[in-house]
Order: C-alpha cells, then sequence, then structure tokens
C-alpha cells in the first residue's frame, strides 16, 4: 500500500513540475523563427517626406496627413507595371478593411515633376496623390504611417495581399487610434 502511495505523490509532482521545466527550456533554448506580422517592423522615426505639393501644385503639410493609418508608397509618375500592381494592392488593402477602411488613406509620393497619368487615377478614387521634393523611405515599397506621423512597417517590393490585409485586420483591431 505504501508504494502505491509514493508512486501517486511522485506523479502528483511531476505532473506539477513538468509544465515548470518545460516552460523554462522553452525559454532559454526554443526561439520562434518570426513574427506574427507579414511587413518589416521599422525602428519608430517621424515621417518625413520633405516638402509636399498635390498634383495641382498647391502646398501639403504632412501634419495635415496624421490622424489615420497611411499607406505610403513611392515612385516615378511614369507609373510602370510595378507601380500600378502596388496601386492595386493599396486599394485592395483599404477596401478589404470593410467599415474600418476609413481609417487607412492611400497616398502616392510622386518622385519627379511629371503629373500622373489621369487614366490610372480614375481607377483608384480617393488616392491622395503629391509631389515629394525630398524622399525619406524606399521608393518602390508599400510603407505604412502611423496616426502620430512615424513610420513603422514596410513591405516587399511585391507584397502578397492578402498577408497585408491580415496585418491591417490585426493593426486596426488593436489600434485606438487613427
Amino acid at each position: 500500500m505504501q508504494a502505491d502511495a509514493r508512486r501517486t505523490l511522485l506523479l502528483i509532482a511531476a505532473v506539477c513540475i513538468a509544465p515548470v521545466i518545460a516552460g523554462y527550456l522553452l525559454f532559454w533554448f526554443w526561439k520562434p523563427a518570426a513574427g506574427a506580422n507579414y511587413g518589416e517592423l521599422l525602428q519608430p522615426a517621424q515621417w518625413q517626406p520633405g516638402r509636399l505639393v498635390d498634383y495641382k501644385g498647391a502646398a501639403v503639410d504632412p501634419a495635415g496627413l496624421r490622424g489615420r493609418w497611411l499607406m505610403v508608397y513611392a515612385n516615378r509618375a511614369d507609373c510602370d507595371e510595378a507601380c500600378r500592381r502596388a496601386l492595386w494592392t493599396m486599394r485592395q488593402v483599404r477596401t478589404a478593411q470593410g467599415k474600418e477602411m476609413d481609417r487607412v488613406e492611400r497616398v502616392w509620393l510622386v518622385t519627379d515633376a511629371a503629373a500622373p497619368d489621369p487614366d490610372l487615377l480614375a481607377q483608384h478614387p480617393g488616392l491622395r496623390v503629391l509631389n515629394a521634393s525630398a524622399l525619406v523611405g524606399a521608393a518602390g515599397r508599400i510603407e505604412v504611417v502611423d496616426p502620430l506621423g512615424n513610420r513603422m512597417m514596410r513591405y516587399p517590393a511585391q507584397p502578397e495581399p492578402k498577408r497585408m490585409i491580415r496585418d491591417f485586420q490585426r493593426i486596426l483591431k488593436y489600434s485606438r487610434t487613427g
């Protein structure tokens, strides 16, 4: 009878101690492969696009863009296929947010003095097109700027829309700003 009691006590102790040992081993020896986000997280830094002018020539204050989440894409006005794909992706990601889509604004920073094609602009209603005199960021890649004006995330040159949609759903779900 005493052997059964001892065995039961050891079994109870093992059940209680095993999670502690497993947690310790996982904490010190197992590193997860990657984070939950698709985009590359950036060190928080103020978004400073330089002097901004809309495509009609009127000056735009970058501070006026605060208060919403921005998807910023920088490229030349003669939008090639990669540029068109990025603009399409930004439109799809914003539209996929449903009732939260008003919290997201799309901005195309044109990096040269040329004017964008009016037919292209007609395909993207609501897209803010601005000329940037000095560009800070990666041209040809979509970046996310938070409502406080901080660059926070960058996507690959040809991002996967479904993964971007998941990122934005998570951002908008947990963010109280914008």
